[in-house]
């Protein structure tokens, strides 16, 4: 099977078999999201620059994943950063292919910008759904429009939230993420209040914050070694920081909220809104007792 290492899957997905459907990510490839590690890997290894790979390619790693491990597959994980670009017509091809091959194939999932989500029909969105793409996976990264900007994300917070609503809508369920710390000191209020606000509009099925670490030579590391974003390095100010932004949320449910992601310095979970209180009490427990916290060298991407 082939592999355009490295590779990056969600934390949940740790147990799938992984798909090499698409290498890279579209939106690194157009210079956006300033944070990420991809916008690197496009533009220094030559194997990591994207391209969506043709689909009896993709068929036959199926195959070959199936000639391994037959029975026992019950989860897939399409690569790279956001198969879902691919054309509808090609990716019910490949999720055909994969329940065809896996008899105990339980679920099919992949990473997704916004703009692959809402580029499809309500129509196409049904049909993916039908044949077997049970999550997507979008990077929200931040409910606020000027962190958004900063990080050159390429779109807007409307956009995240509508394309995370149609998917709803199709009957696929959606993990979106965001990533504390992204606003740095001087956004970092309107950064949360208004990720809690876009979560609240959304409404996905799995919610979950990463604290931001700064990858080496990305641009956003030079913007920081110009002094032109001022980093929250405080565990404390990043947990008051996550403490403002569950409060914003007032999302009708359920939502599995998380934070099991490496980086965190606090590894929460529960459902919103019916956990909202628990997981405030546990933020406050924490600032009030900072050796609850995960170790800064503990903590890794």
């Amino acid at each position: 099977m082939y592999y355009a290492e490295p590779i990056y899957r969600p934390p949940s997905e740790a147990y799938s078999l992984l798909i090499q459907a698409t290498v890279g990510c579209s939106s690194a490839a157009s210079g956006r999201c300033f944070f990420c590690a991809s916008y690197l890997f496009d533009k220094t290894i030559p194997e990591k620059k994207f391209r969506i790979r043709p689909t009896h390619e993709i068929l036959e790693d199926i195959e070959i994943g199936g000639n391994h491990y037959g029975k026992n597959v019950e989860k897939i994980f399409l690569l790279d950063s956001n198969a879902m670009i691919i054309k509808t017509p090609e990716l019910l091809k490949i999720l055909n292919k994969c329940y065809e091959t896996f008899p105990n194939l339980k679920q099919v999932a992949c990473y997704a910008c916004c703009s692959d989500i809402l580029r499809k029909s309500d129509e196409e969105l049904k049909a993916l759904h039908e044949a077997g793409l049970k999550l997507v996976f979008v990077g929200l990264e931040s409910g606020d429009q000027d962190v958004l900007d900063l990080m050159n994300k390429g779109a807007t917070v409307q956009d995240q939230i509508d394309s995370v609503v149609n998917a709803n809508r199709a009957g696929i369920q959606t993990s979106v993420t965001v990533i504390i710390g992204l606003g740095g000191r001087k956004l970092y209020e309107q950064h949360a209040v208004n990720t809690g606000k876009a979560a609240t509009a959304m409404n996905p099925t799995f919610f979950s914050a990463l604290t931001l670490m700064v990858v080496p030579n990305s641009p956003l590391d030079e913007l920081v070694k110009r002094g032109e974003f001022e980093l929250v390095t405080d565990p404390l100010e990043i947990l008051k920081e996550l403490e403002l932004m569950i409060r914003n949320i007032e999302a009708k449910g359920p939502v599995v909220f998380r934070t099991n992601h490496a980086s965190n310095y606090l590894p929460l979970r529960g459902t919103l809104p019916r956990d909202k209180e628990s997981l405030l009490k546990t933020i406050q427990n924490a600032l009030n007792d900072p050796r609850r916290l995960r170790p800064e060298s503990a903590r890794g991407l």
